[in-house]
């Protein structure tokens, strides 16, 4: 009845194929949406959340007429295509995040060794309560990323992933899964490594307080050194901050190259 119906308004779309080839685009599309703190995020509804990536799928669509008409409509070949998807899109939305929780990761450093756990606030990208240097840490990547266009070249580069690893094929991991692996294992690494890094100068002057402090209560033990570390080290890092954030700036736009960079290597290791 569906085929006659077609024919007789002249629609030469087969509904059922459109529509499984719509979940494989969205299950690749859906975990960088989802996950990526700059396009979605906990604060964005997930109504939103899912009609963007309808509408990314929909004008993605007709560019991939020719990979959808080669999909298999068997079961176990469609839920392996729709896994292989779903693997692509959770290691994408992790390559295109890490950054943004490694800054995120230089604000806990900081807060924590500054003394000011217990300030905290509202995040709206993770909707939960977090210390201010971890929100103010995170949501700086975020803007930066957005003022730099980032969110431009990521949708562009799931586009082109497509043309990478088509819906219809699965990555035939010329190099084996293991580099693909390491991949993952060292950006899992870098995360703090690149925390560490942002939060050096705040960390090394807050180090040079603790130090300064130390030889003031050897030299004199009847100043009460704890209670004037408790107002020295927040003003410290608060400045520090302030004095640094070129710097953090300047480094984040290099780990965002590094970040692109990272997103196209995967594919290359898929292929």
């Amino acid at each position: 009845m569906m085929a006659q119906l077609r024919g007789a308004f002249g629609i030469r779309v087969d509904f059922s194929l459109a529509l499984f080839s719509m979940a494989l685009i969205l299950a690749r599309l859906l975990p960088v949406i989802i996950f990526s703190p700059f396009l979605g995020g906990e604060s964005i509804p997930a109504q939103l959340r899912m009609g963007l990536g309808a509408v990314l799928g929909i004008l993605l669509f007709p560019a991939l007429s020719e990979q959808v008409v080669q999909i298999p409509m068997a079961v176990v070949p469609y839920l392996a295509l729709l896994l292989k998807e779903m693997f692509i899109g959770f290691t994408l939305a992790f390559i295109v995040g890490f950054v943004f929780h490694a800054a995120a990761v230089a604000g806990g450093f900081i807060d924590q060794l500054s003394g000011v756990m217990q300030a905290q606030t509202l995040v709206p990208h993770v909707q939960h309560k977090a210390t201010l240097y971890f929100s103010l840490k995170f949501q700086l990547a975020v803007v930066l990323f957005l003022t730099l266009n980032g969110h431009h070249w990521v949708i562009g580069g799931l586009a082109e992933s497509f043309l990478k690893v088509p819906l219809n094929e699965f990555p035939p991991f010329s190099f084996g899964m293991l580099p693909l692996m390491e991949l993952v294992m060292r950006l899992f690494g870098d995360l703090f490594r690149i925390g560490l890094i942002l939060a050096s100068p705040v960390l090394l002057a807050v180090f040079l307080t603790e130090a300064a402090l130390g030889v003031i209560n050897r030299a004199a033990p009847q100043i009460q050194v704890f209670f004037m570390a408790m107002s020295i080290k927040p003003a410290v890092a608060m400045l520090m901050v302030i004095v640094s954030l070129h710097l953090m700036t300047q480094r984040l736009s290099q780990e965002y190259v590094e970040m692109f960079r990272h997103f196209n290597r995967a594919f290359g290791l898929m292929g």
